[in-house]
């Protein structure tokens, strides 16, 4: 196979030096293959092992061939690498999709957990994803990604690498990113008679690629059109494609689809990079700004060879054309693929899972654009380990300010802050959240899950807040799913009044991977007391005020209801959490003690299923 010639930009103290890469294309593809790959070659020997036919076959395929037997231990289903939504119409009604994986089975999907009561209650919706196609396995796949139109209808895509399991082996497998809507918020789902965005398949030996029939596809995402002009309610979803040409070099190009609102089916495809003009593109991100134009950006070098970074386009056509790319940031992260070095690594993270991961988020106020990804430097390697940057554009994606740090650990260490995520509140602040071991610099393993928020259009951003309550480390982590671990991506959301991060870890630290999800109160930090608009919940000032050793309320329900009770600090730190369980329907006096509490001021979080409300108090 022929290799491919790249040069990458290293910028060094304001001086451009070339460094040549060289970049395997065959390899390349297999890592992009094995990135999807959610089920180890062991799993599937397992299954042909229980099975004479599937045995038989084998054999007939593998004579000579010594096979490696590996002790797979059962374990209970992991859930890793999730995407959650919010309903722009109703934010009590939030969704979640994790990868999920049965390693026992050999087996992975993409379930759907939906809440209508903000996160009182949540439930597993029915619909099932994987695999594509009934008799069949999916041995991959993932990248499970939603977005809520203007109207709550809710839009679902994955991928899914399926066959059967000496296809995987020995033959055919597809790959292909599929979809589905639910205008229920997330608990019934149907699929189009086109549910299918793109498909393409791979021949396969002993688990590895041989070659690709059909042109295959990775790492989607899909924003719609929330602004109310001409494409409006139009479903865009972006996505790298990956094909061969005659001497087995793999050819990459970043693709948008369009469904407009009044179809159920995606009707064009334009490219917004061509291979002639970037050799590598991956992990795109997209979004939809207030005026209804199309944003996609993407990580890639050019084929002058000068610039691996990301790279911003955008169509002002509803999708039809797509704009020249243009640099928003070259990115220090050495990737295995690539060849340079030295390799940058994160303990407890498979090098080749390291990736930037950049997330495009709009302004609903102002249509500024943000972006933030992982690396280890703006330009060039900062020696303070994996940081988490963010760039604004206010120009429409034209300009992109220079990469602001937004962990604020000490420069001093080279603790890791990695895979951010982010979420713009209809108010214009944004929230930035990523996993962060600052608690750990010098082992750099033990992670918490942390936000942040810029109240000023991205310009700063304010102190870094711990969301997790219980760490992870990171040494444990990918002991159970082949190494796949947290994956990579999580979410960030908000309401008008909670800052809501969603993440994965394993703090059990027994290699099991699970969905976390954490709701904080914005309002004690800059509001002063919340009381619900509706006339079904009342709640009283807090008395005495200033308290000593007993806080008293009164709360007053129109219909019986749960009450569950928080104490936070003013930097919104929850002290104290208690459930008080269903009070019926009238007027109650609820107390609470308060000895442990320090002298200062603090806000009681009152949550019911009929609203919430928040009282400041004082304690002397």
């Amino acid at each position: 196979m022929k290799k491919a010639i790249f040069f990458v930009l290293i910028l060094s103290f304001g001086t451009l030096m070339a460094q040549q890469i060289k970049i395997d294309k065959n390899k390349a593809l297999n890592w992009t293959f094995h990135e999807k790959v959610k089920i180890s070659k062991e799993q599937l020997m397992r299954q042909i092992e229980q099975s004479p036919e599937l045995k038989e076959k084998y054999l007939k395929e593998t004579k000579g061939v010594k096979a490696v037997e590996t002790n797979i231990t059962n374990s209970e289903k992991l859930e890793a690498e999730i995407h959650a939504a919010i309903n722009p119409t109703d934010s009590t009604n939030i969704v979640v999709s994790p990868i999920r994986q049965d390693p026992s089975a050999g087996s992975m999907s993409c379930p759907v957990y939906y809440t209508k009561d903000f996160g009182t209650t949540w439930n597993e919706s029915s619909f099932v994803n994987m695999p594509y196609e009934a008799g069949l396995m999916s041995g991959g796949g993932g990248d499970p990604v939603f977005a809520f139109d203007s109207n709550g209808k809710l839009y679902f895509t994955w991928i899914d690498l399926y066959g059967d399991i000496m296809g995987f082996l020995f033959g055919t497998v597809n790959m292909g990113i599929f979809w589905a809507y639910s205008e229920d918020g997330g608990e019934t789902w149907i699929k189009p008679t086109r549910d299918t965005v793109l498909l393409g398949s791979l021949n396969m030996t002993m688990g590895s690629i041989s070659g690709i029939n059909s042109a295959i596809s990775d790492k989607q995402w899909m924003a719609c059109d929330l602004s109310g002009g001409t494409y409006a309610n139009n479903l865009y979803i972006s996505y790298v494609t990956i094909d061969q040409d005659g001497d087995g070099n793999a050819i990459y190009s970043i693709k948008c689809k369009t469904k407009p609102a009044a179809e159920d089916y995606f009707t064009h495809e334009t490219a917004v990079s061509l291979p002639a003009s970037f050799p590598f593109v991956q992990f795109s991100s997209l979004t939809v700004d207030n005026t209804g134009n199309v944003h996609v950006v993407f990580y890639g070098i050019d084929a002058m060879q000068t610039h691996l970074g990301l790279w911003h386009s955008v169509s002002t056509d509803g999708g039809l054309t797509f704009s020249e790319p243009n640099l928003i940031s070259d990115v220090c992260l050495n990737l295995p693929i690539l060849g340079i070095e030295p390799q940058h690594e994160i303990p407890g993270i498979d090098t080749n899972r390291l990736y930037p991961c950049p997330y495009m988020s709009g302004d609903p106020v102002g249509g500024n654009l943000y972006v933030t990804w992982t690396a280890f430097g703006a330009l060039t390697d900062a020696g303070h380990g994996a940081e988490i940057f963010f760039s604004k554009s206010s120009d429409n994606g034209a300009s992109w300010s220079f990469p602001l740090r937004v962990n604020s650990d000490p420069f001093t260490t080279e603790a890791h802050n990695y895979y951010s995520s982010i979420f713009v509140k209809p108010n214009g602040d944004i929230k930035v959240s990523w996993y962060d071991r600052r608690d750990d610099p010098t082992n750099n393993l033990i992670t918490h899950y942390y936000y942040a928020t810029s109240s000023n259009f991205g310009s700063s951003f304010g102190t870094n807040y711990q969301a997790s309550s219980v760490p992870t480390d990171f040494s444990t982590i990918g002991s159970q799913n082949s190494n796949f671990g947290i994956g990579e991506y999580t979410q960030v959301l908000a309401s008008s009044g909670y800052t809501i991060p969603v993440w994965c870890d394993g703090r059990g630290n027994d290699g099991l991977v699970n969905v976390y999800m954490a709701f904080i109160n914005d309002n004690p930090t800059g509001i002063y007391e919340v009381s619900p608009v509706t006339d079904k919940l009342s709640v009283s000032t807090i008395f005495p005020n200033p308290v000593s050793d007993e806080i008293n309320f009164n709360i007053t329900l129109a219909e019986a209801s749960e009450v569950d009770l928080t104490i936070v600090d003013i930097t919104g730190k929850a002290i104290s959490s208690v459930s008080k369980g269903t009070y019926t329907k009238g007027k109650h006096t609820i107390n609470l003690k308060a000895e442990e509490l320090s002298a200062g001021k603090y806000f009681l979080n009152v949550r019911t299923s009929l609203g919430n409300s928040v009282r400041a108090f004082m304690v002397k």
